[in-house]
């Protein structure tokens, strides 16, 4: 079976999903929390810790929000978190670089591989390891596309193209 770029890329990402990951982003988020409830004075602490009334405490924001790495946590907008909690912080992001990276450098290189070859076969001789994440045939690898039926009738039913009436 000749070898499209659809089914490299998905190859690829099939391969990928595999690859276990650590949430970093949410081991952040929970690091930050626990220090602002630490730092909360006691009245707003008891606010906090009744879940009827934890709504109405402020979240404020701290990270990095442009990078998906920041977390909302309970207190005023100028919380800083306490140094420890800035250094474990700090340590997780350099984590979820590092992985990020691991994870960008293993997707080129099984991709350069994919896209060395023009076969299926060709493809499983060089990384024989990695044949489950392709399709069998070509049927196969065709059917996971999406079928979608009526379409222009749909289109049609809804107005397309403006200005004509729809169908009856």
């Amino acid at each position: 079976m000749k070898l499209t770029n659809t089914i490299r890329d998905a190859f690829v990402r099939a391969a990928m999903n595999d690859v276990p990951t650590v949430d970093f982003e949410e081991q952040y988020r929970k690091l930050m929390t626990d220090d602002a409830v630490a730092q909360l004075p006691p009245a707003v602490r008891k606010l906090w810790d009744n879940k009827a009334t934890r709504d109405y405490v402020h979240l404020a924001q701290v990270g990095d929000r442009y990078r998906s790495f920041h977390a909302y946590v309970p207190g005023m907008r100028d919380y800083k978190p306490s140094a420890e909690a800035a250094e474990k912080g700090t340590a997780l992001k350099v984590q979820k670089e590092a992985q990020e990276a691991k994870q960008r450098q293993l997707r080129e290189n099984l991709k350069s591989a994919a896209y060395s070859v023009s076969t299926r076969k060709a493809l499983v001789d060089m990384l024989p390891e990695f044949e489950k994440y392709l399709p069998a045939d070509e049927a196969a690898a065709n059917r996971s596309l999406p079928v979608i039926a009526n379409l222009v009738a749909d289109f049609s039913k809804a107005g397309w193209p403006k200005g004509k009436k729809p169908a009856k």
